[in-house]
């Protein structure tokens, strides 16, 4: 087990590292070595990394510390798809740049005229936030003790977009962010979705310490792969 908590924690650290390196490397007016999708396998991929290990582990201290692995991990993904991917450069302004302010204004205006990308979007985006701590703690499932961690969340966002000027502050932002959040708790609440999913994420399946590892390693390779295909793209 030393060793695989080594491998685990060396992957960590240079996924980390490559990250940023692959984000920043060639960056102009605007970041072009990292798509969304890449992101987001790329931390799909990590996250699978670490949950095996957590199977190979067995322990609710490998277990607890794995979901704030998958919080910080997903907390970068947000950040980099939120201030950094495909935005200019990122400063912070002495003034807040413009932003929307009136309710609904921007909902309605993209349902007649606009995408609707940016409303699906915005209301999954704080979503796995919300399954994460309700994974990590059962009092979350509580959607006032949620609200005090997701609500300053998205505000903070949004106003570091408005200071970055890498968007802009917009109230329907907030309004979809939120409703997302809360028709989510309400629905995996509702038909006591969260405990079962909870039982996935703190158990060994009862598989053989010799298919513990096979899998253990199948996913360190496939992280491997992944990081040489997206580092010579």
């Amino acid at each position: 087990m030393k060793k695989e908590n080594i491998i685990k924690n060396i992957m960590i650290i240079l996924n980390i590292i490559l990250f940023f390196y692959l984000v920043f490397i060639f960056r102009n007016q605007y970041i072009y070595n990292m798509s969304y999708t890449k992101c987001i396998l790329f931390m799909i991929f990590n996250s699978l990394f670490i949950f095996t290990y957590g199977i190979l582990k067995n322990d609710d201290k490998t277990f607890k510390s794995n979901i704030i692995i998958y919080i910080f991990y997903f907390l970068i993904l947000l950040i980099s798809i939120t201030f950094l991917i495909g935005r200019g450069e990122f400063k912070i302004y002495d003034r807040l740049y413009a932003g929307q302010y009136k309710p609904f204004y921007t909902i309605i205006s993209e349902f007649k005229y606009g995408s609707k990308k940016n409303i699906v979007y915005n209301f999954i985006m704080l979503i796995p936030l919300s399954f994460l701590l309700m994974i990590k703690n059962k009092k979350y499932k509580n959607i006032f003790l949620e609200s005090i961690i997701i609500l300053p969340t998205i505000i903070i966002i949004e106003l570091l977009q408005a200071f970055t000027h890498s968007g802009v502050f917009d109230i329907d932002d907030i309004i979809l962010n939120y409703f997302g959040v809360i028709i989510f708790n309400f629905i995996i609440t509702r038909f006591s979705l969260i405990d079962k999913i909870r039982k996935l994420f703190y158990t060994d399946f009862n598989l053989k310490i010799k298919n513990k590892n096979i899998i253990f390693y199948i996913s360190l390779s496939i992280l491997i792969i992944y990081d040489i295909f997206i580092f010579i793209k």
